[in-house]
C-alpha cells in the first residue's frame, strides 16, 4: 500500500523590522492518502492540537432537487392565491360542556 502525506497550514502574516509584511506558514495537522491495490483511496486528517483523528469522504448529495414551477402549488395543503380562503365553523356539542 502506497501512502501521500499532506501538511495543513495556518497562514499567519507578521511585520519584519524593517517593516516588510511577510507570511508564515505554521502546520497544524496532516491529511494521509492510503492508494489500495485494488485502486482505491482512503484519507486521513490528524489535527493533534483539537485531538482529531478522522476519515475523509468524498462528498456526495443524496438528496435529488426537485423543481416546481412558480404558480403550481407545493403540496395539497398550498391552495393557489385566487381562491379566498375559507373559514370551517367548530361545531359545538352542548353535552361536552362539563358543568
Amino acid at each position: 500500500m502506497q501512502t501521500k502525506r499532506y501538511n495543513i497550514s495556518k497562514p499567519k502574516k507578521y511585520t519584519t523590522r524593517n517593516g516588510e509584511e511577510k507570511t508564515v506558514w505554521n502546520n497544524i495537522g496532516t491529511l494521509t492518502e492510503f492508494y489500495r491495490d485494488d485502486g482505491s483511496i482512503s484519507r486521513m486528517i490528524e489535527i493533534p492540537t483539537i485531538n482529531l483523528e478522522a476519515q475523509v469522504f468524498p462528498f456526495k448529495d443524496e438528496t435529488p432537487i426537485q423543481r416546481v414551477p412558480v404558480n403550481q402549488p407545493i403540496n395539497d395543503l398550498e391552495k393557489p392565491l385566487d381562491t379566498p380562503p375559507q373559514k370551517e365553523e367548530p361545531s359545538i356539542d352542548i353535552s361536552d360542556i362539563p358543568f
